[in-house]
């Protein structure tokens, strides 16, 4: 699955670089075409690689090529890694360090094994080379990263199948905030070390399958790679495999083996697993009914700061619920721990008590502040409270611009109410 996806990707790739290429420089042109998704010659490769290489030196190092090392008295991929020995601190310096890499790890085989993930490798050295032809070496402004340890957990990666140095490697392009984010890479990356048994690496890679994240989405697979870490002992896998049992995910609904596994889970410290087996014990889903669980369930999660545990717990406690006694006070304890997440139904709530007066005190400003803290998240119901409250004017001025101003922001929302105490403001 993967694989085709790679290689409809690859093909429109190749297309776009013939068309610019075609503009810019008819070398590259001319063996850019000789590349094909699933059928290239590896000294095609080595060729091109020698020649993006070669064109990210000054004219001076070229020239000392020449004369040191002439491209007749050797193999193209002999030159590349020449290149790569002679300049290596100077071509570290000027490229990013994933197309470093990519251009080790190609100008390094001995034979095209996987066609189709080392053209993809080529087409983003390519990419990279011909938005930054213009760029020398000496002019490339690189973030400072540890090349050399990323370097060397790659050569562990690919010369050793260290399963460990490819997971990281996977975990390298995952980071969605990161700049070299590449979820197709992490995928690759993954697979290897799944494939070799590693539990955070199918943990990972099932995630990325549930999400459709670089891959097709895929439940079946995710399902897979989840039961097997979770076999392993990965507590979140678990939890995972657990939700897709819950909920019907990729395989029918089990809820003698969605709690199994949201016990195993807890036990190992999952906070999500300990909110479910909440609602579980809450709802008697798959066992009888237990206020009492359902509640150290919820207590336990939200003390472990999951945020849906402290917004169910503040709402128990402000509602008196699951055998624990009516107490505004804890509600709004676990209510703020909640704020301090932007649970935007906290945010609201905690607008709702004070505006309310549900403490013993009434504090309009606190309630304010809450309820805009709502709306700014997109909150309709707090758009309209705030209108209630500047066109009311208790406890605070009336304002009928600000109410104006927020009923229409409710009614814009899709608020029938606002819509209409906007019309009559507007009366006025």
């Amino acid at each position: 699955m993967y694989g085709q996806f790679l290689a409809k990707q690859n093909k429109e790739r190749i297309v776009s670089l013939q068309k610019l290429t075609q503009t810019q420089d008819t070398w590259f042109a001319q063996n850019i075409n000789l590349i094909k998704v699933e059928q290239v010659q590896l000294a095609t490769l080595h060729k091109i690689l020698y020649q993006v290489v070669q064109g990210l030196l000054k004219k001076n190092q070229q020239r000392h090529l020449q004369i040191i090392h002439p491209e007749q008295a050797k193999s193209v991929q002999e030159n590349v890694l020449t290149l790569l020995a002679e300049y290596d601190d100077l071509l570290r310096d000027a490229i990013p360090l994933p197309i470093y890499i990519f251009i080790w790890q190609v100008s390094s085989l001995e034979k095209l094994s996987n066609c189709i993930e080392v053209v993809d490798d080529v087409l983003d050295i390519l990419e990279w080379y011909f938005i930054h032809q213009n760029e020398h070496v000496e002019a490339f402004d690189e973030e400072d990263l540890d090349h050399e340890e990323i370097i060397d957990l790659y050569k562990d990666a690919i010369e050793e199948q260290d399963a460990d140095a490819q997971f990281q490697l996977g975990e390298y392009y995952s980071a969605i905030d990161g700049e070299f984010f590449q979820p197709e890479k992490s995928v690759k990356w993954f697979e290897l070390a799944a494939s070799q048994g590693n539990a955070d690496a199918q943990y990972a890679l099932g995630n990325f399958y549930f999400e459709g994240l670089g891959v097709q989405e895929d439940y079946n697979r995710a399902f897979i790679l989840y039961e097997s870490a979770a076999e392993q002992g990965h507590p979140d896998a678990a939890n995972n495999l657990a939700d897709m049992y819950f909920n019907g995910e990729g395989v029918p609904e089990n809820l003698v083996l969605a709690k199994k596994w949201f016990d195993f889970a807890a036990q190992q410290g999952v906070a999500e697993a300990m909110f479910t087996l909440g609602i579980i014990y809450e709802q008697g889903l798959g066992n009888d009914k237990d206020e009492e669980q359902a509640f150290s369930y919820y207590r336990k999660s939200a003390e472990a700061g999951y945020v849906e545990a402290q917004y169910r717990i503040g709402g128990i406690y402000l509602e008196g619920r699951l055998g624990q006694p009516k107490d505004v006070n804890r509600g709004l304890y676990w209510y703020e721990r909640a704020a301090e997440q932007y649970h935007v139904d906290a945010f609201y709530d905690l607008g709702f008590i004070w505006s309310q007066g549900l403490t013993g005190i009434r504090n309009i400003e606190k309630g304010i502040h809450w309820f805009k803290q709502a709306a700014l998240q997109g909150d309709s119901e707090a758009k309209l409270q705030l209108g209630h409250i500047y066109n009311k004017g208790e406890g605070i001025a009336r304002n009928i611009k600000e109410a104006i101003k927020w009923y229409g922001l409710a009614a814009d929302a899709g608020s029938e109410e606002a819509a209409i105490l906007l019309q009559e403001l507007k009366g006025i």
